[in-house]
Parts: structure tokens; C-alpha cells; sequence
């Protein structure tokens, strides 16, 4: 994220950063969203000691059902919330490997100590950590096998991947264990891809071409060390969500809506790539702050507004769209390498939910559409209910929409599961390298049925 800094140069004592860390974890362990929480935090640390704090929280969180398994095996007891963030905060720290452990132990107790929350458990913390390294492959081992450790997520998630994709389950899982690859879209208005590609090689960036204006960096590195990124020449964006952009037909001249546009993405891309009349909603003011920050590095002009979609007497002017993209609010079952805090803030029920809501946005933003106007439908989830499921729901009850094939050979509908394949080709529909999404291109007829 783009707060983090560059190499450091002076980093903060280290328990000043598993205080910042194990506060975060604190909240996480509440019911706090992973986005809510990592900007206060990286906030509490000095500017150098961001990017440390950063992998801490992240790792604390891909990490976090193993940190529940060994404080099992090592507590008699559960620990209270803030002893235990303490905890994970230190496992997440020997897992990164960039101190040395005895080094972790004692900044760990350090912050203890400066608690009055853990202080009382300082010892208690001391005991725990150093029990875990002269315990550390036999601990290990007895928990290594445990679905809720080898793919960090809860069994009710870990079953429900498995019913739907028997053969891809266990692949699914444990890419999203794994760090997200950093990619980058390609500003094709200003530059080309292989130019782009040269001047990261000119800048040191080992780099390679993962789609079409896709470009996926072999070691990630902090925004400002990418070469023109102030500029514009390029954003941070999964190969996966820029094919929003080539899949919606957008022309010049063309009324666009971004009905979910944060945080800009996929807007940007969208204009970078036609000089169109876009109008982008978000519903969190916040969020819609992020929209215009993204269009303004990038040079972009768009009517930001920060409304609910669903309720269009609050923002449509009664004029018809060309072209619509409906990013609606999902589960992210597709992004967890990304949101690694998904699978435990999510509950079964939850997919209900998000259904019935994003089946209140396609029934009202439909009729905003032009006679042989056009939809794209989007969801970075990979569960039916979201995808194929709800697009057959829509389908069946509304009889002026079909489906347009997306690309030779498809039926207007795209599951894309989470992938790690290699080089792109220029002939390949599909970029190699990606998260988890459904897309759906849907027409309103211009036959009255």
C-alpha cells in the first residue's frame, strides 16, 4: 500500500512495532476488516518502520489459525485477547525471519512490558516463545497437517471450496496462503507495454508481461520506486480485474457508469482507455475520496459522487448509460491472497446476503440502460451464488437482457479461479497470472419481448 515507504534507514526500536502490530491484531481478532485497521497502525510507527509493521500485520494474518493451533499446544489456558495479539504478533515475526529470533523474544517481552494490558504477562509471554523454539519442529509437526492451518481458513470454508471444486479445492487454498503478486496496468494512452517493460529493466525491476496491459513485478516494491508511477505511466492493478475494461464496450462519447467504483481501478482503466462521460458512485465517503485521488495522479476526469446505487433518485438525471459496470459487493472469495482476513470475517450466511444484495443492484441500474446498451457484471468471488447462479436468476426474470459471448467460444459468462501460470502470450484470451473473479456481458434487447 502506498503508505509504506522506501528502503529503510532508521527503523524504529522493534517493540514500538509489535506494540503497533499486536493493537491491530487486537481488532482484527473484534471482527475488524484487515483495510480498516492497517493505515492507524502503520500510523503509529515512523515512517521507516512502516513497510516492517506492514509485512508483520499481513504475515500475523495469513498465519493466524497456525498461531491458534501452537497456543493451544503451548497455553493451559486461553490467553486474554491482547496477550494473545502479543503472541501472534511475535509468531509472525519469526516466520518473516528478518530478525533474529532470541532478537524477537526479547523486543516482544519489551512491548509486554509497556502494556498495562500484558504487562502482568510479560513472563507468561517470555515462557510461551521461548518453550516454541526449543520445541519448534515437534510442535510443528503435530499441527502441519491440519486443513485449518495449511490454508488459514476456517472448515466451513475450506468444505464449501471443495464441494464446488473438487479438482482445483486444495490448489485454490493454498494460493491464497501465498504473498499476492504485484502487477501493474500499463497507461497504453501514454506508453507501451515493451517500452514499459524497458524502462523497468532500465530502472533494475525484473518484470514480466502477465496480460494484455498487464505487468507483473518478480520482487514487489514500494510505489515510489516505480518508474513513472507519479506520473501516470502505470497503477497497481491484478491482471484479473483489468480485464473489466476490455470485456465492457466503451466508446468516445460513450455515458458510462461505475455504479461500485472504489477504489478507481477499474474506472481509470476504463477511461485510459476511451474518452468516455464516466460517472462513478461509491457509497462510503472515504472510499470515494481514494476515486478521486486515483483519476487525479492519472489525469482523469470523471462525475465522482458518493451515493448508494440501488437508489438512483438520488443521483441519475433520467439520461439512459451506453455502458455499465456493476463491481458489485461480494464475499472476495477470489481475492483472499490479497484479503487474507476473508475467510474469518465471513460467515455462511453471509452469501445469502450479498446475493440478495447484488440482485437489488441488477434489478434497479437495469433499466438505466440505453436500447442495446450494455452490462458487465462483476464479483472478485468465486462462489455460484455470486456468479453463474445469480446470473441465471436475473436472466429468467428479466426478458430483455441476454448474455454476449465475452470472446470466441463463450457463452457470456467467466469464472476466472485464482491462477499462477507464467508468461503471457499474445494470442491468450486470458491473462496468466490473477485472483479469483466472475464476469457476465449482458445486452438490453433492442426487441421489446
Amino acid at each position: 500500500m502506498s503508505i509504506a515507504a522506501s528502503a529503510p534507514h532508521k527503523q524504529a526500536p522493534f517493540s514500538k512495532i509489535v506494540s503497533a502490530v499486536a493493537s491491530a491484531r487486537t481488532q482484527l481478532r473484534a471482527g475488524a476488516s484487515l483495510n480498516s485497521v492497517i493505515r492507524p497502525a502503520l500510523l503509529n510507527v515512523p515512517l521507516e518502520s512502516r513497510p516492517t509493521a506492514q509485512a508483520l500485520i499481513y504475515e500475523s494474518v495469513r498465519r493466524c489459525a497456525r498461531t491458534t493451533a501452537l497456543v493451544g499446544l503451548l497455553c493451559s489456558r486461553q490467553p486474554s485477547a491482547e496477550v494473545l495479539s502479543v503472541l501472534e504478533t511475535a509468531f509472525a515475526a519469526f516466520s518473516l525471519g528478518r530478525l533474529a529470533v532470541f532478537t524477537v523474544v526479547s523486543e516482544t517481552v519489551t512491548a509486554a512490558k509497556a502494556n498495562p494490558q500484558t504487562r502482568a504477562a510479560s513472563g507468561f509471554i517470555n515462557a510461551v516463545l521461548r518453550r516454541y523454539l526449543r520445541e519448534k519442529d515437534e510442535l510443528e509437526k503435530k499441527i502441519a497437517s491440519r486443513d485449518e492451518v495449511r490454508f488459514n481458513a476456517p472448515a466451513w470454508w475450506i468444505g464449501r471450496i471443495r464441494t464446488i471444486y473438487p479438482k482445483d479445492a486444495d490448489r485454490i487454498l493454498e494460493l491464497g496462503t501465498r504473498h499476492p503478486p504485484m502487477t501493474l496496468r500499463v497507461n497504453v494512452r501514454l506508453m507501451t507495454v515493451e517500452d514499459y517493460l524497458d524502462r523497468l529493466k532500465a530502472a533494475g525491476l525484473e518484470a514480466r508481461r502477465v496480460g494484455p496491459e498487464a505487468i507483473e513485478l518478480v520482487t514487489p516494491v514500494p510505489v515510489d520506486r516505480i518508474p513513472g508511477f507519479a506520473d501516470g505511466l502505470s497503477s497497481v492493478q491484478d491482471a484479473g480485474t483489468q480485464l473489466a475494461a476490455h470485456l465492457l464496450p466503451v466508446k468516445a462519447g460513450d455515458r458510462v457508469l461505475d455504479a461500485c467504483s472504489a477504489p478507481g481501478g477499474k474506472t481509470a482503466h476504463i477511461l485510459e482507455r476511451a474518452d468516455c462521460a464516466m460517472t462513478a458512485l461509491e457509497i462510503d465517503p472515504a472510499r470515494a475520496v481514494k476515486v478521486r485521488e486515483t483519476l487525479d495522479r492519472l489525469k482523469l476526469k470523471a462525475d465522482i459522487r458518493t451515493a448508494d446505487a440501488g437508489d438512483t433518485a438520488s443521483w441519475w438525471d433520467g439520461k439512459p448509460f451506453d455502458a455499465i459496470l456493476l463491481d458489485a459487493p461480494c464475499t472476495a472469495s477470489g481475492v483472499v491472497r490479497r484479503q487474507p482476513d476473508t475467510p474469518w470475517l465471513r460467515r455462511p450466511d453471509d452469501i445469502k446476503k450479498l446475493a440478495s444484495e447484488q440482485k437489488r443492484l441488477l434489478k434497479t441500474l437495469w433499466p438505466l440502460l440505453r436500447k442495446g446498451g450494455r452490462m458487465l457484471y462483476a464479483t472478485c468471488s468465486i462462489f455460484p451464488e455470486e456468479g453463474t447462479g445469480q446470473m441465471k436468476a436475473f436472466l429468467a426474470a428479466t426478458p430483455d437482457a441476454r448474455l454476449v459471448p465475452l470472446f470466441a467460444g463463450n457463452d457470456g459468462m467467466l469464472t476466472l479461479l485464482p491462477e499462477e501460470s507464467g508468461e503471457w502470450r499474445s494470442d491468450a484470451q486470458l491473462p496468466t497470472v490473477h485472483d479469483g473473479f466472475f464476469y457476465a456481458l449482458l445486452e438490453l434487447s433492442l426487441i421489446h419481448i
